[in-house]
């Protein structure tokens, strides 16, 4: 009996720490933003393509949606997140605080750009006819002004889609950007995301040996946060003996 009792416990907690991680909770939000379009969008004006892994010159991205219509077309990162969040348009970095605890994470405008690039690229449209949007689907709450392609809700997001009515493309182009993303994305499995992963953790490696020096000791420069804006900057890892600063970029 004891020896079931602690496998039960053992499996309890294995199965709260998977549903609690990041990969399966990002997976839910994008869930979400998919049932919602897929199911309030008109099919005859709208088509939504999901998780996409598409190539690029230096490896892959993966983009969470995309709507493409005669409107334009919507490149979506979708942010499944709670507690508090400061950031702005041309931060590095946003914070989210939940209790006493912080964390960074990288602005969603800026890693989302990158998928809108590609797209761009791939397609042989103009920047302006994509529109780069983020999603937040949980409960977090902005505690900073934030751009106004930044949505807290699956509502907002919708109602800003469908209220786009300047007419970008024809009936026809739009089949053609659909048929050319499906044809250009990898195919969905274990070895594709395998190397999508592979490469983020490359890229984020080599960004860690790029270690800003303090201007004035030549130390290390450590990302910290404003606790009253939430504004990222860069401080010496010498504080308090040193008190050099740079803004984060």
């Amino acid at each position: 009996m004891e020896l079931l009792f602690i496998l039960f416990a053992l499996g309890i907690a294995f199965l709260y720490f998977y549903l609690n991680s990041p990969k399966v909770i990002g997976a839910e939000g994008e869930r979400r933003v998919n049932s919602t379009l897929s199911r309030k969008l008109a099919e005859q004006d709208y088509t939504l393509l999901e998780d996409l892994t598409l190539p690029t010159t230096k490896g892959t991205t993966q983009v969470d949606h995309i709507v493409l219509s005669r409107y334009g077309i919507f490149v979506i990162e979708t942010k499944n997140m709670s507690g508090w969040i400061f950031g702005g348009k041309t931060q590095a970095r946003w914070t989210q605080v939940m209790r006493r605890h912080k964390s960074q994470f990288q602005n969603p405008l800026r890693q989302n750009y990158l998928h809108v690039k590609v797209i761009q690229d791939l397609l042989s449209i103009r920047l302006d006819q994509l529109e780069n949007l983020v999603a937040f689907v949980g409960s977090a709450k902005p505690k900073t002004d934030m751009p106004p392609n930044v949505f807290w809700s699956r509502g907002e997001l919708l109602n800003y889609i469908t209220s786009r009515k300047t007419v970008q493309f024809t009936d026809s182009e739009v089949r053609d950007f659909v048929h050319k993303l499906r044809s250009s994305a990898l195919e969905a499995n274990k070895e594709t995301r395998r190397a999508h992963v592979q490469h983020v953790q490359e890229k984020a490696t080599q960004n860690e040996t790029n270690v800003t020096k303090c201007p004035r000791c030549g130390s290390k420069m450590i990302e910290r946060t404003n606790r009253k804006t939430g504004q990222t900057f860069h401080g010496c890892s010498s504080y308090p003996k040193c008190r050099g600063t740079l803004q984060a970029k």
